[in-house]
C-alpha cells in the first residue's frame, strides 16, 4: 500500500470530522454519476 495512502486512512480514522467528509463526498461523487446516467437516458428517450 502506498504511504500516502495510509497516512490519509490513519488520519481519517483519528480524526472522525475527515471520515465524515470523505463520506460525503463520496456519496456527492455518487450522486453525480447518477444524475448524469439519467439525464443521458432520459435524452435518448425524448
Amino acid at each position: 500500500m502506498d504511504q500516502e495512502v495510509r497516512r490519509l486512512i490513519s488520519r481519517n480514522l483519528v480524526n472522525p470530522f475527515n471520515t465524515r467528509t470523505h463520506f460525503y463526498l463520496e456519496i456527492c461523487v455518487r450522486l453525480d454519476h447518477f444524475i448524469d446516467i439519467w439525464k443521458g437516458l432520459w435524452r435518448s428517450e425524448g
